[in-house]
């Protein structure tokens, strides 16, 4: 008897038919949402665990694809079970078993994958995947991190989201792939909604209640909260709206769009909130990522391309300089101190009122000591699991340059920019001959998350970056595959002057 998950049919008891369709897509989340809600109200993690987990394994053991449809709305709302679940105000890295569903999902749909040939027709990005994987697991025994828990910790982290690279490989085709689009796009709608509601209506008992008792400073801008929507962060929440952002544009498409009133309300709604959480960062990388997407949707070269990026964030600049530089510290509002943080940041992105140069400072350091430390500190350095492990002093840098150096040194950081390389390269050309939603959307999601691929703390996002760079890179395969294998073009035609002798074959 085969012991492989099997294929994604409807499993049938009797002959009789079993429903299709949108009827048991219904009925699969409905199901999901009974086991979720009753979970919450056990009052326990362990309980969530006990009730979702077996669950989901089903899902996937069943039909692979309905889980992989599914990961983003529970990665999505990770955040809110946990604190709507009594005692789940601890919500960082503290042992929480409910964290370990994702991963054990991930690592499920990754075995999935690897028995349906995820490692076949390899390419050079995915061979550079598999390398940096492979030293990313060494990595989790290397001594220098404190002990082999943080290693391991430090692999749900960085490993597990990247294993999604191979189940975009395998089990991701362009249906399911729209569909994670459009999920990305509703889902943030959602979050901006509930976020612009923290903000301007005050928290709720349970968000209210977290922030009392982790007293996370980066929430706060001067006197104001920072909203953080259904997220465990607010720089989770910010990663996540951009990359909704990325997706209602990228459905903008005649084919794909709303009506227009609609989808243009979903745009701005999904783009005020990103502003009022006023992350700096993911302001100009989302920016980045609109000029970048416009420039591939016109078949620029790479040159045009990368013109097209950086001229967007230049102009963000000159305009945020003209309208927006003024900055004053008089305000009481939230909405007057939050503009005023982001608007300040974007006049002058080096001045003194800019965190960049010392975010710029911290990779450089970061990027030193692989030269310094070449075989790294350890896949959990760099990681939450560090501090809840091993106490090492030894921290993250919050962009994956600086990251890569301390914890992999000079071999991991090397193979990471080899990964980014052949990443970037390989989303333009999709964009550029495919300029669908699909690829549209990953070369604009690369773009709005830049460098921060392997960024563990954001649950809801990395998982979602590899497995659309891991479709990418089978689809574009593929393609060249079908080309390499059409027959030559016919010879031209020669045309002989009367009386001409005809030519010998081969010459």
């Amino acid at each position: 008897m085969s012991l492989r998950p099997s294929i994604d049919v409807p499993f049938a008891v009797g002959g009789t038919p079993q429903p299709r369709g949108r009827s048991a897509w219904f009925i699969v989340a409905t199901a999901s949402a009974a086991c979720i809600g009753i979970a919450v109200a056990s009052g326990t993690h362990l309980g969530i665990v006990l009730i979702v987990l077996p669950v989901f394994i089903a899902i996937v053991w069943q039909s692979p694809k309905t889980m992989i449809a599914i990961l983003p709305v529970w990665m999505v709302l990770l955040g809110l079970i946990r604190r709507l679940t009594p005692g789940g105000v601890n919500i960082t890295f503290s042992g929480d078993p409910v964290l370990i569903i994702g991963p054990v999902v991930i690592l499920l749909l990754f075995f999935v994958a690897a028995s349906r040939g995820a490692f076949e027709r390899r390419t050079r990005f995915a061979s550079a995947v598999g390398v940096l994987s492979v030293i990313a697991l060494f990595e989790a025994f290397n001594p220098k991190q404190g002990n082999l828990q943080a290693g391991l910790g430090g692999l749900l982290f960085i490993l597990v989201p990247m294993l999604a690279f191979w189940i975009g490989r395998t089990l991701l085709d362009d249906t399911l792939a729209l569909q994670i689009v459009r999920t990305i796009a509703v889902l943030g709608l959602c979050s901006a909604i509930y976020g612009l509601f923290q903000e301007f209506r005050g928290l709720p008992p349970w968000d209210a209640s977290w922030i009392q008792s982790q007293g996370y400073a980066a929430l706060t801008v001067g006197t104001v909260v920072r909203a953080f929507g259904s997220f465990s962060s607010a720089e989770e929440y910010a990663a996540f709206l951009s990359i909704s952002l990325v997706a209602w544009l990228a459905l903008a498409h005649k084919d794909t769009r709303l009506f227009p009133p609609a989808h243009l309300a979903g745009i701005i709604t999904v783009a005020v909130a990103l502003w009022f959480e006023s992350e700096r960062t993911a302001i100009f990388l989302v920016v980045l990522a609109i000029g970048v997407m416009a420039a591939s949707r016109l078949r620029m070269r790479p040159l045009g391309v990368l013109a097209g990026g950086v001229g967007a964030v230049v102009l963000l600049v000159v305009l945020g300089g003209h309208f927006g530089g003024g900055g004053g510290g008089s305000c009481t509002t939230a909405s007057c101190q939050l503009s005023n943080h982001v608007a300040t940041g974007i006049a002058g992105p080096l001045g003194s009122g800019s965190s960049l140069p010392g975010h710029i400072r911290q990779t450089e350091k970061g990027m030193l000591q692989a030269f310094k430390a070449p075989f790294g500190h350890g896949t959990g350095s760099v990681t939450l699991a560090a501090s809840r492990f091993a106490h090492s002093r030894t921290g993250g840098t919050e962009f994956d340059p600086g990251n890569m150096g301390i914890a992999f040194g000079v071999f991991g950081l090397i193979a990471f920019f080899v990964v980014l390389w052949q990443a970037i390269k390989t989303a333009y050309l999709s964009a550029v001959l495919r300029r669908d939603v699909i690829s549209l959307f990953a070369l604009g999601m690369l773009m709005a998350t830049l460098f921060s691929w392997t960024n563990g703390d954001l649950y809801s996002v990395c998982w979602l970056i590899w497995l659309f760079l891991g479709y990418l890179d089978m689809s574009l395969a593929r393609t060249r595959a079908e080309i390499a294998a059409m027959p030559p073009p016919p010879p031209p035609i020669s045309w002989r002057r009367p009386g001409e002798q005809r030519p010998l074959p081969g010459t």
